[in-house]
């Protein structure tokens, strides 16, 4: 019985001894400790220029917020109509509406799409081919006499970048 404790206990020695030298062995064979050192060390050229900020990514649209008209609704409560340029620099065809988030602000709180008599045109909607620019108007339905902002960005991104803002006087 003593023999066979012995031989218990030594193997839990050899699995232990093994758990433990795994891992440093596999890592020994990565080599990934060395490699980076003996990088650093030749070229630190390079590493000084990857260290400089990278630019932004380019959008695949340009928008440009050309103006604004004031109006009403259909109810005939105040509203502003404002014009923006789109252009599809991505290489699918899309529009204004699915490629763009287009926001309008009075007093920092979010304005609600207004209904309007006046003719919008086609060009929120209509689909563009890469490369192509379209004019697109959109309403807003205003709450009061202060000033309006207007921002756009790219519906689907994980940045939030801006890429037209302008600010609109109602009076």
């Amino acid at each position: 019985m003593r023999k066979i404790q012995t031989l218990g206990h030594g193997m839990l020695v050899v699995a232990l001894a093994a758990a433990v030298a795994a891992p440093l062995t596999l890592t020994a064979c990565g080599g990934g400790a060395s490699e980076p050192q003996a990088d650093a060390e030749t070229a630190p050229e390079e590493q000084a220029q990857e260290a400089e900020p990278e630019e932004a990514p380019q959008s695949k649209y340009a928008v440009t917020i050309d103006g604004s008209t004031v109006t009403t609704d259909y109810e005939g409560n105040p509203a502003m109509i404002i014009d923006f340029s789109f252009t599809n620099n991505s290489d699918e065809a899309t529009s204004f509406a699915v490629a763009c988030s287009q926001k309008a602000f009075q007093n920092g709180v979010q304005l609600e799409t207004a209904i309007v008599m006046d003719d919008l045109g086609n060009g929120y909607m209509a689909e563009i081919k890469p490369g192509a620019t379209t004019q697109a108007r959109l309403a807003f339905s205003l709450a009061d006499e202060s000033d309006v902002t207007v921002e756009v960005s790219e519906l689907f991104s994980l940045d939030d970048t801006i890429l037209a803002e302008a600010t609109f006087s109602v009076a």
